[in-house]
């Protein structure tokens, strides 16, 4: 009795080891997959989100001058031109030509972008590549449904290139991409215009001393200016 008890549960011992390997050699071919070692490897990669070298948001009290005030990120103001103030925790101009206000990111490859909060008229927007003699500059009106014009100055303001019918709302964000030779102006995320450096203009701009970026405001001294960005 004992020895019949101890041969059945040899062989259902015996009938599961059977079933279960039985088992493991469909499922490592089943389909035609058969089991392999996995490996592992470190691949150094990128966020793909831009590095800010320049921010602000002007956040300040109601007449502070601007000039020689630190970013919140990046570098310290310098008013090129004209009188620049916080006003209502936004930076506005005095009624200047060309007045601009520029921080040195440490790149010629760069883009700039901020918020314009504009009245009725409006002569405003950024500039970038700067290095106090030459710059190239974007600037937005309402005149044609809303304009932004690409300048360049040397000797004097040359325009580039314009773009019309962009709109005319009472605030809009606007950047000028100059991360390549071939510039890029976008009003609200879209882009509106864009303009290819000759080689001469590339070994104007695109120098080891163009490095500096801003904001800028033609006689506009109602034009206010919100969230300047400089990114990489």
């Amino acid at each position: 009795m004992i020895v019949s008890r101890v041969l059945r549960n040899l062989m259902v011992s015996l009938l599961a080891l059977v079933v279960a390997l039985t088992l493991a050699v469909s499922a490592a071919t089943l389909n035609g997959v058969v089991t392999a070692k996995l490996g592992s490897w470190n691949v150094p990669g990128t966020s793909g989100a831009p590095a800010v070298l320049a921010w602000t948001d002007f956040t300040g009290t109601t007449g502070t001058t601007l000039n020689g005030r630190a970013l919140n990120h990046g570098g310290t103001w310098a008013a090129d031109i004209g009188t620049w103030t916080i006003q209502a925790n936004t930076a506005a101009a005095s009624n200047t030509a060309i007045a601009n206000l520029v921080v040195s990111a440490g790149t010629n490859s760069a883009s700039v972008l901020t918020t314009l909060i504009t009245g009725a008229t409006a002569r405003a927007g950024v500039l970038a590549l700067d290095n106090s003699a030459n710059a190239l500059y974007a600037l937005y009106s309402k005149g044609s449904g809303g304009t932004i014009q690409l300048y360049k100055y040397t000797t004097g303001a040359t325009l580039l290139a314009t773009a019309t019918g962009v709109g005319t709302p009472t605030s809009g964000i606007i950047k000028l991409d100059a991360t390549t030779s071939t510039i890029k102006i976008s009003w609200n995320g879209t882009v509106v215009l864009s303009y290819a450096l000759t080689a001469a203009e590339v070994a104007t701009f695109k120098t080891a001393t163009n490095l500096r970026y801003g904001i800028i405001a033609d006689s506009d001294s109602v034009t206010r200016f919100d969230d300047f960005h400089v990114d990489a």
